[in-house]
Parts: structure tokens; C-alpha cells; sequence
């Protein structure tokens, strides 16, 4: 909790802060500190949700599928909330940009998570925003469809596929605690 409110007190400093990434395609662009500041309080977040023995977690009692989709529900919930705030009071757009590829890091967290592990998942979330920054531009400098997380603040497509890949990542958080293969897994 404390990372994402850093984030948004970032996010109000900042402003259209960006650094300069080479390109694939077209002109070399630039990725705004808002677009990849969500990566942090995701990384908590899932470092968090990881902290226990998966193996021991399918045995107990309790379910942990559901104590971590209220975890992240909570966390898209308080980035939404956030964003309302910071954008009702100080006008900042780009509040909307950081809640959405923060709703949308976790939501590809999760389905990594699923497939790979928490480790892979983690290296994946943190490369997202830069390769989309390099490969997810147009030869005149927009945004490609799939490029979410650098796709303009109020991009109605960005924040439908965030929220898809938020939901997608839920269930299977829901669905399966441990990982399908996890090449970083110690092995005792």
C-alpha cells in the first residue's frame, strides 16, 4: 500500500516526465515515468501474495486463490481510487495512465504467475512498459493496438485491455495456486 501511494505522489511530481528509448519502427519515442511506475507496488504485490510454500498452501484450510484475488482487488480498487483523487485535485491525466498499467502489470503478473512462476513473472512485468516503449510504436509515432501500456491516458482500448488481462489474471489466481512449470523454483 505504501509503494502504490508512493507512486501516485510520483506521479503528481512528475508529471510528462519521460525517458528517451530507441525504437523498432519509426522514431525514437519516449516513455513517460507514469507509464512505468506501476511496476513497482506490482512487484510488491506479488513478491507478497509468493511469500508462502505453495505446495503447503494447497493443504490448509483456508483458500488461498480467494485471499489473493481480494488482495488484488483491493490493489486495482485503491489504484482507481487514487487515480479519481489525483486527477480531481490536481488534474493529472497521467494519474489514469499509472492506474491502468498498474490494474494491467498485475493482471500479466498473475497470468505469468500462473504459467511460469513468480520469478519469470516479476522479470516480465518489469521489461512490459520498454518493450512495448520500443516495439510497440508506429511508423508516425502512435501507439500500436496491443501497446497498452504506452497507449494515450484516456485510450479507451488501453484501459478495455488492462482490465482484460486484470480479469484474465483473477481467475487464474483463483483457479490454480501453484505454478504450471516454474524454471526458477529452488529445488531441495
Amino acid at each position: 500500500m505504501a509503494a502504490t501511494f508512493a507512486a501516485y505522489v510520483v506521479a503528481i511530481l512528475v508529471r510528462q516526465e519521460a525517458n528517451p528509448v530507441p525504437a523498432v519502427v519509426g522514431p525514437a519515442g519516449r516513455l513517460l515515468v507514469t507509464q512505468f511506475l506501476g511496476v513497482l507496488p506490482v512487484a510488491l504485490l506479488l513478491h507478497g501474495i509468493d511469500r508462502g510454500d505453495a505446495f503447503a498452501e494447497e493443504v490448509a484450510l483456508r483458500h488461498a486463490g480467494r485471499r489473493n484475488l481480494a488482495l488484488c482487488v483491493a490493489f486495482a480498487a485503491l489504484a482507481v481510487v487514487l487515480t479519481m483523487v489525483v486527477h480531481l485535485a490536481w488534474d493529472r491525466p497521467e494519474a489514469v495512465s499509472l492506474a491502468r498499467n498498474c490494474v494491467g502489470f498485475l493482471g500479466t503478473a498473475l497470468i505469468v504467475r500462473t504459467l511460469l512462476g513468480p520469478g519469470i513473472a516479476m522479470i516480465c512485468v518489469a521489461a512490459l512498459p520498454l518493450a512495448c516503449a520500443v516495439a510497440g510504436r508506429r511508423p508516425g509515432g502512435s501507439a500500436q493496438p496491443w501497446a497498452w501500456p504506452i497507449q494515450e491516458a484516456t485510450s479507451l482500448l488501453g484501459i478495455g485491455e488492462a482490465a482484460f488481462l486484470f480479469a484474465t489474471g483473477c481467475a487464474l489466481a483463483l483457479w490454480r495456486n501453484r505454478p504450471l512449470l516454474d524454471p526458477l523454483a529452488r529445488t531441495s
